[in-house]
């Protein structure tokens, strides 16, 4: 049997989106490191037989002290179920501890998890809990490039584009 979902448990993914962001400390560090804006192109599961996503997307990555950042994303494309393809978007809430916030290096690692929240057409909810390791190159002019590998409704692989900040991941 196919039951539905209640309207609230649909509004599930948007209400921790909240909650991540209310929990958002310290003025003081927010002023040192801006929030940082993102592009990325995302593969989730697209090795499997059955499924897999092609998502294009942006985020912003918002300072929650010197160690954190709070990655939120929205992103959309294709999703293939058997032989399928649906159009299909997401919404991610990642947090991330960062191993060298003051760009010490020039390749800069950090580590996360969160939760992400897919919608297939037709209106289709699919929540998975994420895990990330971040990968930072070193910038190129104004941007910097990144490798982001996880798991979460699958493998993921991740490139993303963030903007450059001298100091500061």
């Amino acid at each position: 049997m196919h039951h539905s979902r209640p309207r609230a448990e649909l509004f599930l993914p948007l209400l921790t989106l909240v909650a991540l962001l209310a929990a958002v400390p310290c003025a003081r560090a927010q002023e040192r490191a801006r929030p940082q804006p993102e592009l990325r192109a995302d593969a989730i599961d697209v090795r499997s037989a059955r499924s897999g996503t092609l998502h294009a997307g942006v985020g912003v990555n918002l300072p929650a002290g010197y160690y954190a950042r709070l990655e939120m994303i929205g992103a959309g494309g294709v999703t293939r179920r058997d032989s399928t393809g649906v159009a299909s978007a997401r919404m991610d809430a990642i947090a991330r501890f960062l191993l060298d916030p003051f760009r010490e290096n020039r390749w800069g690692l950090s580590i996360g998890g969160g939760i992400s929240a897919r919608l297939e057409s037709p209106a289709r909810w699919h929540e998975y809990v994420l895990l990330v390791l971040d990968l930072e190159a070193p910038p190129v002019r104004h941007v910097v490039p990144a490798l982001q590998l996880g798991l979460g409704g699958g493998a993921r692989v991740s490139i993303v584009a963030r903007r450059y900040q001298p100091g500061r991941r």
